[in-house]
Order: structure tokens, then sequence, then C-alpha cells
């Protein structure tokens, strides 16, 4: 979660006045601040890849040549302005200025339609040529140094705890499918946190502390709330197994089940066993292809039971 005061937290809960800020930047170096808008979203996703899209109606039509250059990126923070005047912001992320229109006559406003976080920049970044790991390297490692390959000046934060080293890997083409891939392969994921700086974190698990409480009291923050139920794509055991580029197998497959009897989607439950099969070269040990399956089994049996928020 990203700090802010107990004042910030106390006035979400009361009415209170909201303040949002948009500049935009090319190559770091601000082209216009304090950009005027009359409507704008951020929508975010988990999971490794881009996670925060922006949609922004900019009211000031006079920028159109402005942002119109290769590179542009809006940074976004969305606050509360206090009684006493002073403001408090959030940010809300970092984006790529790929896409935007404006109406040809004389009134109307200029719309950024899905404009990424930084992660559509390490998707843009194939390679040129097939590029080989540098074998010695723990993986996260490996990840950080194809991450900030297509983005630079960037800080990496890691808090992922594998050790797991690459080995002889080779990639041809897709270096976002490449980073994603030994994230999976180690339990982790990777993407760019509000501040548009790269992470490496665990994958979560539903077995550990929250970190987020939304609170539905009569002076909570809650609005509404749906539970969604859909099991066409849900699984229950996940089949990690090597895939070996030497042509011999380091370890015998690795099969992880939701063996919990309270599960809806426990193994020897009504639902039955429907098993997911991963692999990838990036594992070479039966204790990383378990971590790897562990994540996974989390991501794809919580298909079944979903939840839809809306809070302040």
């Amino acid at each position: 979660m990203y700090p802010v005061s107990d004042t910030f937290l106390q006035a979400l809960r009361q009415s209170h006045t909201v303040v949002s800020k948009v500049d935009a930047y090319l190559a770091g170096t601000p082209i216009a601040q304090d950009i005027k808008i009359t409507d704008g979203a951020v929508t975010i996703a988990g999971g490794t890849g881009v996670r925060r899209t922006l949609n922004l109606t900019i009211a000031d039509r006079d920028l159109w040549s402005t942002l119109d250059v290769i590179g542009v990126e809006m940074q976004v923070s969305r606050g509360i302005r206090y009684p006493s005047g002073d403001v408090e912001l959030a940010p809300l992320g970092v984006f790529s200025l790929d896409a935007q229109s404006i109406d040809v006559g004389p009134s109307g406003a200029i719309q950024v339609s899905s404009a990424p976080d930084r992660w559509a920049r390490v998707q843009r970044a194939q390679f040129e040529q097939p590029t080989a790991a540098i074998a010695s390297n723990q993986i996260r490692v490996e990840i950080g140094r194809l991450v900030t390959g297509a983005v630079s000046g960037v800080t990496v934060t890691t808090t992922a705890t594998s050790t797991a080293t690459a080995g002889p890997l080779i990639w041809d083409q897709d270096r976002a499918a490449a980073a994603s891939d030994l994230a999976t392969s180690i339990g982790a994921e990777v993407f760019f946190d509000v501040n548009g700086n790269p992470v490496i974190a665990n994958a979560p698990l539903l077995g550990q502390t929250p970190v987020w409480t939304v609170d539905a009291s009569m002076s909570g923050v809650l609005i509404s709330g749906e539970r969604l139920r859909d099991r066409s794509r849900t699984y229950n055991v996940v089949v990690a197994y090597p895939s070996s580029v030497t042509g011999s197998a380091p370890y015998a497959p690795v099969v992880v089940a939701d063996t919990d009897p309270t599960s809806r989607t426990y193994v020897n439950g009504p639902f039955g066993r429907v098993p997911y099969r991963y692999t990838s070269p990036a594992m070479t040990s039966s204790p990383q292809a378990t971590a790897a399956a562990t994540a996974l089994l989390n991501r794809l049996k919580a298909v079944n039971a979903q939840l839809n928020v809306e809070a302040v």
C-alpha cells in the first residue's frame, strides 16, 4: 500500500475535496504541468505485465502539438485538499502516451485512450537477435536486467526470495514474455509501481496474512461489492515439469494440488481433479518447480470465486 497520513485516511470517510494532478514528461523533463482535465480513470489489474491503464480527457486543446511527441509519458496523482488549503497526493502511475484523439472542430477535448504503464515499453523492446541469459545470475537479477534493458533510469525493487539461477537460456524475440516466464518459474511477479519503477516480488498466496482491509461499516469506505463464481477456467492441480535444454530431465514432475477439505475446489470433492500443466526451461530444480506451481495454483483456483469492490 502507498503510505499516506492518518489525516488522509480519516478524510476519506467524510465529505472531502478531491484533487487530481497530471504532468507530462519527455525523457524525464517536464513539458506540461498541472494539465487541466475534465475526466479520467486509472484501471489497475494484478499479476505480471501492464498493471495500470489510463484514460483521460484533457481540456486544453493547445496541448495537442505539445503531446504529439514520441516518448511522452504522463504522471498522474490523486488526493485530497484539506480545509487548511494543504494538498496530499498519492501517485497513480506513469503512463506511455500512445494514443490520443481530438475533435477537428473548434471545440472538444483531447482524449487519451488506454495509455499503458511502462511495461508496454518492455513489450515493444523485442530482441533483434537471439539473446542468452547470464547463466550464473540469479533469475531475479536476470528479470531486472531484461526490464532495465528496455526502460533505463529506473530503480528495481526486488523482494522475491528465490535464489535460483538462470542457467543456459536463450531468448529469440519476446523480451516481455521472457521476463514473465522467468518470474513465473520462481513463483514471482514483475510489474511497474505507481512511481514507474519495476518491482520483482513473490506472487501472493491465499494463506498469507491480509495486507489490505476494506472497511464496510457505516463510517467505512466500501461503496458496493459483488461476488462472482465461474469455474470454467478453474484448476485445482498444477503439474510443473522440466523443459530441459540439454536433453535430460533434471527433476521429476512436481504436482501441487488443492488438498484443503473446506475448499470448493478440493481435489477429492465434487469438483474432481482438473490439472493445469506448466513448464519452463528456467525451472531447474524440484524446489523451484514447487514454488512456481504453488503460486500458479493460488491464482488458478481463485478464478472460481471473484469479488468486485468499489471503495473510496
